[in-house]
């Protein structure tokens, strides 16, 4: 069994948490510029890398979304649901269960 590590990769303090807005929030990281996607909801956070798991694209909000809990993969449209974060199916795509080795890198959020 491989040991597990931890690396902090985004940092934000109690007055940037404080200004996330309900639902989705891109942040970048100061560090390295690397975008995150941060998901609020009565005051809990999600976060996850904005990267597909399927081939690495970048997510954007999808504008078919009126509960603003899903983003959109600018490759080949696979959209994840950021409140739970699962993938949600295109039409005639592969099967969630399929999809359970292509979960979001989780992140820790502290400051808050």
């Amino acid at each position: 069994m491989t040991a597990q590590s931890s690396k902090t990769v985004l940092s934000l303090d109690s007055e940037a948490v404080l200004s996330l807005k309900d639902g989705i929030n891109f942040k970048n990281s100061p560090d390295d510029a690397k975008c995150y996607i941060i998901y609020k909801e009565n005051g809990e956070l999600k976060a996850c890398k904005n990267q597909c798991k399927h081939q690495g694209g970048l997510f954007i909000k999808d504008i078919e979304d009126l509960d603003g809990r899903t983003v959109r993969c600018t490759k080949h449209f696979w959209k994840l649901n950021v409140s739970t974060m699962q993938y949600v199916n295109p039409p005639d795509s592969i099967t969630q269960d399929e999809l359970g080795k292509l979960s979001c890198h989780f992140l820790n959020l502290k400051g808050y």
